[in-house]
This record gives C-alpha cells, sequence and structure tokens, in this order.
C-alpha cells in the first residue's frame, strides 16, 4: 500500500466531482480544496486506471463494483483496472450520509452518479486532449478499450499517454453518459479486483498494519459489563522478557509488549481484581425475565393505523405470542485490530474501519493533536458487519500509543472482542393478531421491548428509535389495522449495528408470526402474501418469483416442508422459500431460493449473488445456533467452542433470482439476512405444529 502523496505523485490525470446546490460540478482534482472535491481516477503513463474507493472492503466486494462504474464510462479493459483505498478527508465523503462511512447498504447506490460522471467527464477531457494533439474536430474521436481513436485515420493514443495534457484542459462544462445499450461493463459479473490479493496473501488486514518498531498491545475487558478495575499487579508479568507495561485505560487494562508470544505470556500473570458491576447477579434466565418485564411498561407508540386491539379483541380467528430474541455477536474473522505509527506531531492510522470520518477524529482527540495531522489508511477488513463502525477500542489504542509515546500495533484476542460487547440487541416481544375466514390479516398488535442502538450510537432522543421498530412500522403489508409500540431496554450492555440492523429481529417477528395467523384459517402462505402486497408491485414482484422458482404449488418433497418469508429493508424487496426437514431432533435445510429485486439497474450480478448467499448462511447460523450467554453480567460463551456457526456442511444449496423493476436502486449487504430465519421457522412450524418463539432454535450455549 503506498502513501496518498507517493500515488498522487506517480499519477496522471485526476479528477474530482463537488458538491453545489445545484448538482455534482467537475474541477480539477489538484490542487484540493479541503472542503469540497472529491479525487476518484488515476491514470499513469503505463495505462492503468486505478480507482480511488472512499467505501470499506470487507468482503461485499465494493472495491469491484465501485470501479466497474468508472470503467464503464471510460470504456476501460477490465484488466488493467485496479482499485485502491482513497485518502480518508472531507474531500471523501458519502454526500447522502455526510460521513466517509460504510453502513446501510449504501456504497453502490450512493456513489454510483458521481462515480459515471467522474468517468465520463475523463473520458471528455481525453478526447479533447486528442483533438487538440491532432488537429482535428473532437466529433472524430472516440474513447474505447483503453485507447484514444481517431475514427478518420486510426491513429490512437493509450490513455495514460494524454494523461498530463489532458490535466491542463479546463474541465467541461457539458458531457454525455452512457445508455444502458451502451453499457459493456455495468451488468456484466466481472471478476473481482481484491481477489488475486486475498488468494495470493498480499492482502493489507488490520493486523498486519506495516508499523515499524511498534510495542505489541491487547486490551483486557472486564468479566461483566459496568465492572472496573480496582486493582492491577504486575509483578509476575514483569519477569516475561519482552514485557513492556501494564495500565488501566477507559475501564479496560492495556498489556504492551515487543512481541506478539511476550505480550500474550504476560497478559495471562497479570493479577487483576474488578469491581462488582451493576449486572453481576444478571444470568441468561434472569436477562429473559427481565426483558419479559419490560413488556409491562408503557411504551412509546411508533405507528397505530385503526384499532387493532378492539378488531382483535372481537375476532374469531386470533393468535397471540411472546418471543425472545438474543443478543448476538458480530462473528467476523478478523477480530478488532490496528496500527498506529507516530512519527513528531503526526500519526498513521492503519485501520480495519467502517466509519473513517469519526475514527480520524476519535484518534486525533485521544492523541491530543489536530486532525489534519492524523492520516487514516483503511485496510481490508475480515468481516465488518457493522461492528467496525464503532471506533471505541481504536480510541483506547490511541490513548495507549500517547502515554508509551510510541508506536502500536494492536489486536484483540477472540475472548477480549467478546467481553467488549456491542452486540445486536436482545428483544423481548408480544404479538397479538386476527384473520379474516380467508387468512388475510384484519388487525396486527406488536410491542417490542429492545435497546436504542441509535443511541447507543449517539442519537440522543426520547422518541421511538428507528432501529428498532424498523421494517415493522413501515411494514409494506396492507393490514388495516396495525399498532406498533416500542419500550427502550436502559441495561448497560452496549449494543450496536448487526448486519441488517432492527430489520434482522423484526423480519423474524413479523414473518413467523403472519405465517402462524394465516393458518389458522387454514390458507395459503404465498397466496395472502400476495394479496397483502397486491398495491406494491416490486414486493409482489419477488414473492410470486420466488415461489414459482421453488415449484411452491407443487408442494414439497417427501419429509420436507416448504416455508416462505418476505421483508423489505435498505431500499430492496427480498423473498425467500426454504425446503427443511426435520428428524431426530436436528434441522436439516436443503434448498433455499432468493428472488430479490434492488431496482432496474444491477452494477454486478455475482457480487448480488455472493451477498444474497452470504445473507442468507449468516442468518441461518443466527437462527439455528447464535445468542450470547450471560453469566455474572458478562458473555459465558466468549469463543466459537461455545459460540456455535454454521458450518460449511450445513449449508443449503442456494439460488437467486433477479428481478427487475422500475424504481430507484436498493442496496444490498443486507437485505439478504431477515427472511431466511423466518422462512425455515415457517417450514419447521408445519413439520413440528409449534411456532418458535426462542432463538436460536438450539438453544444457548
Amino acid at each position: 500500500m503506498i502513501s496518498r502523496r507517493d500515488f498522487l505523485k506517480a499519477s496522471g490525470l485526476t479528477l474530482a466531482i463537488v458538491w453545489t446546490g445545484s448538482g455534482f460540478q467537475i474541477v480539477k482534482g489538484s490542487p484540493l480544496n479541503r472542503h469540497s472535491p472529491r479525487l476518484w481516477i488515476n491514470l499513469s503513463p503505463d495505462n492503468v486506471l486505478t480507482v480511488l474507493i472512499n467505501k470499506s472492503e470487507m468482503g461485499q466486494g465494493v472495491y469491484t463494483g465501485l470501479a466497474q462504474i468508472v470503467a464503464e464510462e471510460l470504456s476501460f479493459p477490465w484488466e488493467r483496472v485496479r482499485a485502491k483505498p482513497s485518502p480518508v478527508n472531507e474531500n471523501y465523503v458519502d454526500p447522502y450520509i455526510g460521513l466517509q462511512l460504510t453502513g446501510g447498504s449504501t456504497s453502490i447506490r450512493n456513489m454510483f452518479d458521481i462515480l459515471r460522471s467522474a468517468g465520463a467527464v475523463m473520458r471528455e477531457l481525453l478526447r479533447e486532449a486528442a483533438s487538440k494533439r491532432w488537429g482535428v474536430s473532437k466529433d472524430s474521436i472516440v474513447v474505447r478499450d483503453g485507447y484514444v481513436v481517431n475514427l478518420k485515420t486510426g491513429e490512437s493514443f493509450a490513455c495514460g499517454e494524454l494523461s498530463q495534457e489532458a490535466m491542463e484542459l479546463p474541465m467541461p462544462k457539458d458531457y454525455t453518459l452512457k445508455s444502458p445499450e451502451e453499457f459493456t461493463h455495468i451488468g456484466k459479473s466481472l471478476s473481482r479486483l481484491d481477489l488475486e490479493d486475498k488468494v495470493e496473501g498480499k492482502a493489507i488486514f488490520g493486523v498486519d498494519a506495516p508499523v515499524e518498531n511498534a510495542v505489541f498491545v491487547t486490551l483486557i475487558n472486564p468479566p461483566g459489563f459496568g465492572s472496573k478495575p480496582i486493582s492491577l499487579d504486575t509483578s509476575e508479568a514483569k519477569k516475561v522478557k519482552g514485557f513492556v507495561d501494564a495500565f488501566v485505560v477507559e475501564g479496560s487494562v492495556a498489556v504492551c509488549g515487543e512481541d506478539p508470544h511476550s505480550l500474550l505470556t504476560a497478559k495471562e500473570k497479570l493479577k487483576i481484581r474488578w469491581s462488582k458491576g451493576p449486572l453481576e447477579d444478571f444470568d441468561t434466565r434472569r436477562l429473559e425475565d427481565y426483558y419479559l418485564k419490560l413488556l409491562e411498561k408503557r411504551p412509546l407508540v411508533a405507528r397505530d393505523d385503526g384499532n387493532a386491539k378492539k378488531v382483535i379483541s372481537k375476532a374469531e380467528l386470533k393468535a397471540s405470542e411472546t418471543y425472545i430474541l438474543p443478543y448476538l455477536y458480530h462473528a467476523c474473522m478478523e477480530p478488532i485490530s490496528c496500527g498506529i505509527e507516530l512519527k513528531g506531531d503526526k500519526a498513521t492510522v492503519y485501520a480495519p474501519t467502517q466509519s473513517q470520518t469519526i475514527l480520524r477524529a476519535r484518534v486525533a482527540k485521544a492523541l491530543g493533536i489536530p486532525v489534519n495531522k492524523v492520516e487514516v489508511i483503511t485496510t481490508y477488513l475480515g468481516g465488518g458487519f457493522g461492528r467496525k463502525s464503532n471506533n471505541e477500542v481504536i480510541e483506547k489504542v490511541a490513548k495507549v500509543a500517547k502515554r508509551l509515546g510510541r508506536s502500536v500495533r494492536f489486536f484483540y484476542t477472540r475472548e477480549e472482542d467478546f467481553k467488549e460487547g456491542w452486540f445486536r440487541p436482545m428483544c423481548a416481544v408480544r404479538m397479538e393478531g386476527s384473520v379474516n375466514s380467508e387468512g388475510v390479516p384484519e388487525a396486527l398488535y406488536f410491542k417490542i421491548a429492545v435497546p436504542a442502538v441509535f443511541e447507543w450510537a449517539g442519537r440522543r432522543s426520547r422518541g421511538v428509535d428507528s432501529a428498532a421498530v424498523a421494517g415493522v412500522a413501515n411494514s409494506l403489508y396492507e393490514i388495516p389495522n396495525f399498532r406498533v409500540e416500542f419500550v427502550k431496554s436502559p441495561l448497560p450492555i452496549p449494543v450496536w449495528f448487526w448486519r441488517s440492523v432492527g430489520h434482522s429481529h423484526n423480519a423474524y417477528l413479523m414473518e413467523t408470526f403472519l405465517d402462524h395467523l394465516i393458518s389458522l384459517a387454514g390458507a395459503d402462505p404465498v397466496e395472502v402474501r400476495l394479496k397483502l402486497l397486491e398495491f406494491h408491485p416490486r414486493a409482489y414482484g419477488v414473492v410470486e418469483t420466488a415461489a414459482e422458482k421453488a415449484r411452491w404449488h407443487e408442494g414439497p418433497k417427501e419429509g420436507q416442508a416448504l416455508g416462505i418469508a418476505y421483508h423489505f429493508s435498505f431500499g430492496t424487496h427480498v423473498a425467500q422459500v426454504a425446503e427443511v426437514s426435520y428428524s431426530d431432533g436436528k434441522v436439516k435445510v436443503h434448498r433455499v431460493v432468493c428472488a430479490v429485486d434492488l431496482g432496474p439497474l444491477v452494477v454486478n450480478p455475482d457480487l448480488v449473488v455472493q451477498q444474497m448467499e452470504s445473507g442468507i448462511i449468516m442468518g441461518l447460523s443466527a437462527f439455528l445456533y447464535e445468542g450470547v450467554a450471560f453469566k455474572n453480567g458478562g458473555p459465558a460463551n466468549t469463543n466459537f467452542d461455545s459460540y456455535r456457526l454454521l458450518t460449511i456442511d450445513e449449508c443449503p444449496q442456494i439460488e437467486v433470482h433477479i428481478v427487475r423493476s422500475e424504481g430507484s436502486m436498493g442496496g444490498i449487504g443486507e437485505p439478504g439476512v431477515p427472511p431466511i430465519a423466518p422462512a425455515v421457522a415457517n417450514a419447521l412450524r408445519k413439520i413440528t405444529g409449534k411456532v418458535i418463539t426462542r432463538l436460536p432454535f438450539y438453544g444457548l450455549s
């Protein structure tokens, strides 16, 4: 990975786009206006196109998808396209978020127009430069396959040859974007740009931070939430060769060593006494009881159509259920890690982060230096799932570096990563509803007790937390009487955004209870959903497609059952059908058919399929196995021997169908997660006759 300074020094043409009130305007990228320019494109003299990416690559393929957009407008050969992380400053913020941040399944849809425009403007500048060199009209010049071609003479220049001349030209006032009929890259499953580095072991992750002469650091966290260290005995640790220091930082104990081995050896020899935390007496059972009692408290109302309670009370076909869903750990392959290099009054941070803007500011504050003295280099992320948009840990590491006065390389052990918390929220939910004789819901009541994720993220509010009721308060199902209530859990267990956030639990609650209600009338779950979605053609389309491709109306294979679920999240509609069997207490998911509608334009179909597959696997893993067990106010299952994940032999056959429709572009990183758990649960209800109201299915370890 090269520095921004060296990168720009070796580069050719550089473009930026500035957002103004009237839209995007193209300007030269050098010198930079630190308030608004966004540099995206570099053409080197050896004719390699490198696209600078302001989003974090954590396996979702964003380097590929975003670079593909630029390469399309330049008609550049894919084998000569590269992607690099952009610098971190205000020039590279997402214009819709206001931060340099990767989350909410927004990367492609938020950056699509900007990057297309950058590619199109570069094309015009290259044509203009060639026109001046050849002395011919620009109308006879095209850019294709990495070359600027004179159609009259057949002469050509490599795009990189003209980069300097193009740079000196004024930015064009007008430019033309390609029509979809002209696309050669967008819509194609082009190979991933990050694949070679990862296969060959060249990819740089946080733990690989190239920081010289660094002290290695890890943190020991309290055994229970809210507990604090009250004494620290380092006498035995000091006997370990290579031990540097150990001290308290922000409620944790920092351990420092000259190498990983001495660090981990000394860590085991520390004697720490911890205070009694406010949750000292909480185990899993007491935690569940606490959440159930929250359901008795007065709620805030998120939605109130008609009179759900009255209609339900008078209905003949009605049901009620109480659900409990656990806290979930962000099971990233790579625990939190980073490197911080100190040189004079400057710092360079190598971090697998999803939130660069916030990280830069927090590191600067921790080190006591101006933000412009901090450079953040975004490494590859070994999984993110929302967890790595939280920068609490790296801020602590910056404080350790400041105290030591030395550069540091940090890594978490898996156990300490668990103990840090920042889980997907636990929730307890009461649901009531009624249906008519055709199985169509007439009323639905939903009351959820859950932590306020956005409050933990710093958005203080006395109102309803939007994540808590996501996918329910804005449900597309046409149910005339629909009430949604929210009770906030104030427990001091840190929660954070987990892939698909509130949709991850609410889709399960809605879809399993809906199926249960429909079954009271003996109606078909697909047909009823289609009636409920009659006025939402995109939603209707994915349910219809998933059912058709799964041969729903032919019925299940012998010994199996079919379950369906639909959910709308992050601008994308997804329906999934699961083929399931259950024998001797074991669940087997044989096949999942997924239909996804993210709008009329798909940049890279393979990336869509990959994200649906990974979302299905992650959601199925959570349904069957995952959940944080508690003992003495802290997590009891702190590694993968007790926090079980789905294994490769348990993965079903997955079939993904992309449905094209009119409408705005949706996201793809998260929407595959919510429907799979209820689809499987709905199939299991047909086999066992029971609504599954507690997760994970196999219980907490």
